[in-house]
């Protein structure tokens, strides 16, 4: 079983839904889809397979056939059985990862400026089990009665319905955040907070009151980089969205966010962002 991972935004597209029952003694029909089908089980069984992966969806479970598999029945209904389903597509590149718990930290995939959005990770178990099933439901039953009617202005709501329970699905998922996750969600907002000032691992270990090789530890166990990379990240993401806004000196940007050695500016610039800072102000504002 995969996680289903992709960048947004944009999100994926909704495409239709609807409800349907299977009576007892009956099976999932066998098929190939070219996009996503995902299936949640209201009440009863489905013995579902794609390929060769064999699940048994249960009241309360959801599966995501994933588009070019194979997928079918391969056992009759044992009850009556109601489900929910819905397609969609992913324009975007998208992967499958080993199926895990999901960390926070694994949804942001950088941080936005006042002219460039912030990228999330969206990640979907492709497989999963609802515990706060009355919420999900709601939304589903929403998402198909606006389906329903060929109105406008229903077709869409339904995009933004379908978002949000996509946004329910991954929170399902969500593992209780770790030792480090917690520290390194700390330290994230103690830099951002605190970024156009000198900020040392020092100081940030006096103010968070944890030694400075745990702050690093956690963070890289977290989120892959080190306070300092992260600390020149951020520092370089509020330089862009200055570079484009104002007519700020590149000295005077620099100092505005942190960096006090203006000719470091430029070679931390490059090296993040693969051109200088002029070269990036003025593409931005050609024409």
């Amino acid at each position: 079983m995969d996680t289903i991972s992709v960048r947004v935004p944009p999100f994926p597209i909704f495409i239709t839904g609807g409800q349907y029952t299977f009576l007892k003694g009956s099976k999932h029909f066998t098929r190939t889809f070219e996009v996503f089908d995902c299936i949640y089980v209201r009440k009863g069984c489905l013995f579902l397979k794609e390929e060769q992966e064999e699940y048994e969806v249960t009241a309360g479970q959801y599966l995501i056939l994933v588009p070019g598999r194979e997928h079918g029945g391969y056992k009759n209904c044992t009850e009556d059985t109601d489900m929910v389903w819905f397609h969609f597509l992913m324009h975007q590149p998208h992967q499958y990862l080993p199926s895990k718990r999901i960390q926070w930290s694994d949804l942001l995939y950088q941080e936005g400026t006042h002219t460039e959005p912030s990228q999330f990770h969206l990640q979907l178990p492709q497989y999963g089990k609802i515990e706060h099933r009355q919420r999900i439901e709601g939304a589903l039953d929403e998402l198909i009665h606006l389906n329903e009617h060929d109105v406008l202005e229903s077709r869409l709501k339904q995009q933004v319905v379908f978002e949000e329970i996509l946004i329910m699905l991954q929170k399902e998922a969500f593992a209780i955040p770790s030792a480090a996750a917690k520290v390194t969600e700390q330290v994230i907002t103690y830099i951002q907070h605190h970024y156009q000032h000198t900020v040392t691992m020092t100081t940030m270990s006096k103010q968070l009151h944890y030694h400075a090789d745990y702050i690093t530890r956690s963070m890289k166990k977290t989120i892959g980089i080190t306070p300092v990379e992260y600390i020149q990240q951020y520092r370089i993401a509020q330089a862009k969205t200055l570079l484009v806004t104002t007519n700020m000196k590149l000295k005077d940007i620099a100092v505005s966010v942190g960096i006090q050695d203006y000719t470091y500016f430029p070679r931390l610039f490059k090296k993040q962002e693969g051109m200088s800072p002029n070269i990036y102000r003025r593409l931005f504002n050609r024409g």
